[in-house]
């Protein structure tokens, strides 16, 4: 299996922009920011490539205070890491990161799978509506939505347990989780998960509940041990021009 981020040769270009028409109430660092969050949580901008205010504002035909506001908002999301000498880097996940998220999901959906049963037929649907669109997206190579539809899938099963609360802890995590979903997706390729998918929703219109919370707690640690390796201390080297 290929790491696509090791050893990556930054050309200096930047895969982002241009800024799309703005309708007059959008501030432009807004804009900046959306358009910077939309290229690192897709991959144009991969993890430990360096960014500069420059450069961004030159793409996107903005000033460089737009630029700098943005990427005070993306370092508090954590998409962005300041180094010395005021470096900018699109950040690394840590293992930790890693670990935790996974840990979290692990933990949350497996509970929610075990609610869903042959009778929560709107669910099942959903799931299934979920398969079908993502078969679809898999033949076009839409990599990006099928990011979303997987998203869709796996929010589907967590709004099994009707919990609000930990429903907005989720999205809380949604970046992060989209984030890791594309490098996943990116690396390990599209037909494994989707049949994966289609076990699990075949399990549960079965009745084998036990059956489907086994599969999808399988589905979930296969790319945490992905991520793991592929952002394992050492195994990013950064190389500009």
């Amino acid at each position: 299996m290929e790491d696509s981020t090791n050893n990556v040769e930054f050309d200096g270009d930047l895969d982002i922009g241009p800024l799309v028409e703005l309708p007059p109430y959008v501030p432009l660092r807004e804009a900046v920011f959306l358009e910077l969050k939309r290229a690192i949580l897709e991959g144009s901008l991969k993890p430990g490539q360096p960014i500069s205010e420059n450069k961004i504002a030159s793409k996107l035909s903005v000033s460089r205070t737009p630029v700098r506001e943005a990427i005070r908002i993306l370092e508090r999301d954590n998409l962005v890491s300041l180094l010395p000498g005021r470096k900018v880097v699109v950040s690394v996940p840590s293992q930790r990161d890693i670990e935790e998220v996974y840990e979290i999901r692990a933990i949350v959906e497996t509970e929610a799978l075990r609610r869903i049963g042959p009778e929560n037929e709107d669910l099942i649907r959903t799931m299934e509506q979920c398969l079908v669109e993502v078969e679809r997206l898999r033949e076009e190579g839409n990599l990006r939505e099928m990011g979303e539809v997987n998203n869709r899938f796996h929010l589907t099963i967590i709004s099994a347990l009707e919990n609000h609360r930990l429903q907005q802890f989720m999205d809380s995590l949604n970046d992060t989780i989209s984030r890791f979903r594309y490098y996943s997706l990116a690396s390990e390729g599209t037909s494994e998960f989707a049949e994966e998918h289609k076990q699990i929703v075949s399990s549960l219109k079965a009745g084998e509940t036990e059956q489907a919370v086994s599969l999808l707690h399988r589905h979930l640690m296969k790319p945490k041990h992905l991520l793991t390796e592929q952002f394992a201390k050492g195994n990013i080297t950064q190389r500009t021009e």
